[in-house]
């Protein structure tokens, strides 16, 4: 595949759920405990990972409307609260980084990239998965759902993050699984890739990236390649 962008990025933006991990069975064990105490039937994880993305009380919200239930705002901001609770105690369960990740951190580390974590989950389980996972190391810049006053595809949480990172959007990279990623990026200025084994409704090829990363592990290469390309232009 053909490096779709032609600079060191001066720092690498990733995307949570879908993206640096999957969460998806954890974020489903806490939606079926709140749906099981209220009597309704349960939802596969593979279901539930097709309501992921807009952050905790879209994913609780579809979880209920998929049983055929829409609760009013107070009964849904009950629902938030039972579902917090219950996910705060098994956050870091079942939730891994997906394959080539790690090493992908460890080499964009090595190489002196800063690298962040935008996401619209909230920043509190955020930091709870990221030190579980022994992750935290990596991010010198984390940004939740409710750490700005709004979430992707806002370009808001983006810029917030590439603040953090004291970095320019046009020469940095974002790395996510969603049309919400893409669409938060490009509002920001940031070159955006897509990575295939996120939860998304369309295929990856539709949702308007800059690049498919069909493997993490391939990322640092594809800097390495950037970075040449660019000194070889240079001369």
């Amino acid at each position: 595949m053909s490096t779709m962008f032609k600079f060191k990025p001066s720092a690498v933006v990733w995307d949570l759920d879908g993206t640096l991990v999957d969460s998806a069975p954890d974020l489903a064990a806490a939606l079926n405990t709140v749906l099981d105490m209220r009597g309704f039937f349960t939802h596969s994880i593979d279901t539930v990972r097709t309501m992921i993305g807009n952050g905790v009380p879209k994913l609780v919200e579809r979880g209920f409307n998929a049983v055929g239930v829409r609760p009013d705002p107070e009964q849904l901001d009950e629902l938030i609260a039972v579902f917090v609770k219950e996910y705060k105690a098994c956050a870091t369960d079942n939730t891994r980084a997906y394959p080539g990740i790690v090493s992908a951190l460890q080499e964009i580390q090595s190489m002196n990239i800063p690298m962040g974590v935008c996401t619209n989950k909230p920043e509190a389980f955020t930091r709870q998965i990221l030190d579980g996972l022994d992750l935290s190391g990596y991010f010198s810049s984390v940004v939740g759902g409710d750490s700005t006053s709004s979430r992707k595809p806002d370009p808001e949480p983006v810029l917030a993050c590439l603040r953090g990172l004291v970095s320019e959007p046009a020469s940095s990279l974002m790395i996510g699984d969603s049309v919400h990623d893409v669409h938060a990026a490009h509002a920001a200025g940031v070159t955006v890739g897509v990575v295939p084994w996120g939860y998304r409704s369309a295929p990856v090829e539709a949702l308007g990236a800059d690049f498919v990363l069909s493997d993490a592990s391939a990322l640092p290469g594809m800097i390495r390649e950037a970075q040449e390309a660019r000194q070889q232009t240079a001369h």
